[in-house]
């Protein structure tokens, strides 16, 4: 009866680790980026061969290929100098700080420090908040865009860690102001990356994808406009 126990959990054990193997490479769709409206993947946090928007893994032996045999990219008088690539997490954290500055974003301490230290006298009226819409802010290595000249899918190069084009985007995370009454409208920024077409690789070159750039509020009775399809008249032609 021990054997037959232990030829069991042998057995089960065996099955259970051929499960976990096949489900590890049933390829996922490319969702990381935050769920970005023109934008899928994040090459950062992605598996290298998930599934595109066409369906088909993404090109990372294709891309490897044209890499290594690609001045354009590889950019190979300058990497003759210096091997050496900068941490793509530093970069991250480069990009996160800057965006912080120019936005005037309070970071986590500076707020924590805020709401200890009262220093606003209790007769003295607060300013209007610096935005009026909330907001959530992040990088991404965006591996899939939509091209602003072609409105189709196109696949982004990435190519960690060598050559890894991150952006920072900022979302909407309400849909009303909160101090004037109105409406939250997500911004778009164009951003200019180098990517391939979708299917064979055939071509290289550079496309613009908007990119999720901030939130404004827009007065109730305001005249609306269309920020995406301004944003697309600024594109010079390629």
């Amino acid at each position: 009866m021990a054997r037959i126990s232990t030829f069991i959990f042998t057995i089960t054990t065996v099955l259970c680790s051929i499960l976990q193997t096949s489900i590890a490479k049933i390829p996922t769709k490319c969702e990381g980026g935050g769920q970005l409206k023109y934008m899928w993947g994040d090459a950062l946090t992605d598996n290298p061969e998930c599934i595109g928007p066409n369906n088909m893994p993404y090109p990372t032996a294709a891309i490897e290929r044209s890499f290594r045999g690609s001045n354009v990219w590889s950019g190979s008088s300058r990497m003759g100098r210096s091997k050496k690539t900068i941490d793509p997490f530093l970069t991250r954290k480069a990009l996160l700080a800057a965006h912080e500055a120019n936005s005037g974003l309070e970071t986590p301490t500076i707020s924590r420090m805020g709401r200890a230290v009262n220093v606003t006298p209790a007769n003295t009226c607060k300013g209007t908040p610096s935005r009026l819409c909330k907001t959530r802010y992040n990088t991404t290595a965006p591996m899939y865009g939509v091209s602003l000249t072609s409105g189709q899918p196109v696949t982004i190069v990435q190519k960690f860690p060598d050559l890894l084009q991150q952006v920072v985007f900022e979302v909407c995370e309400s849909s009303e102001c909160d101090v004037v009454r109105g409406e939250c409208t997500q911004t778009y920024v164009p951003y200019l990356f180098l990517v391939i077409p979708l299917g064979p690789v055939t071509l290289t070159g550079q496309d613009y994808v908007l990119v999720e750039s901030g939130c404004v509020c827009r007065p109730k009775y305001a005249a609306q406009t269309n920020q995406e399809a301004s944003a697309m008249s600024t594109i010079p032609r390629l």
